[in-house]
């Protein structure tokens, strides 16, 4: 069985992984201009670049002979965050559910909230804690997270592994 875990955002992650042979993919969420040359949303998915990675990793991964599954989190508003921040969030939760859903089994899809993925963790809002968690289940991971800006990637993994958990 196959997992892509994502972790949505205009910096965020898409991970694949396999119930046998581990972590086998983890990238940053292709982003692009939207053309706009004022205000504070100035980017959002490349849903050409994205759609490209997803088409990539089925042919290299074989997703026509595997059940392929997929687990996004669900962006969370905020009274405190401005209109333009949730509108974005809900943009790149779109574009992904969208882009992913077309390459995925029929009722593979699983949309979680953070707070439930994390709890199996044990992990609160400390993204060093979700690269050291990540690292410790995907040794091999370590390039993949080198840096502290990597702990969108981490989340990623750690989603699809929450997904691979309750899916096998």
């Amino acid at each position: 069985m196959l997992v892509i875990g994502c972790d949505p955002g205009l910096t965020g992650a898409i991970s694949l992984l396999c119930s046998q042979r581990g972590l086998l993919e983890c990238e940053d969420l292709p982003t692009c201009s939207n053309g706009q040359k004022t205000g504070k949303m100035l980017r959002w998915i490349d849903a050409a670049a994205l759609q490209a990675l997803l088409w990539d990793w089925s042919v290299r991964h074989g997703f026509a002979e595997h059940s392929v599954h997929a687990c996004i989190e669900r962006p969370i508003p905020m009274p405190s965050m401005p209109s333009t921040t949730t509108a974005s969030s809900f943009d790149t939760f779109g574009v992904i559910r969208a882009l992913v859903t077309g390459k995925i089994s029929p009722k593979g899809m699983t949309v979680i909230d953070p707070s439930d993925w994390k709890k199996l963790f044990g992990l609160g809002n400390d993204k060093d804690e979700s690269i050291a968690c990540a690292k410790r289940l995907y040794p091999d991971a370590g390039a993949s997270l080198a840096r502290k800006k990597d702990h969108n990637r981490a989340e990623s993994i750690l989603i699809g592994h929450w997904l691979l958990r309750e899916v096998a």
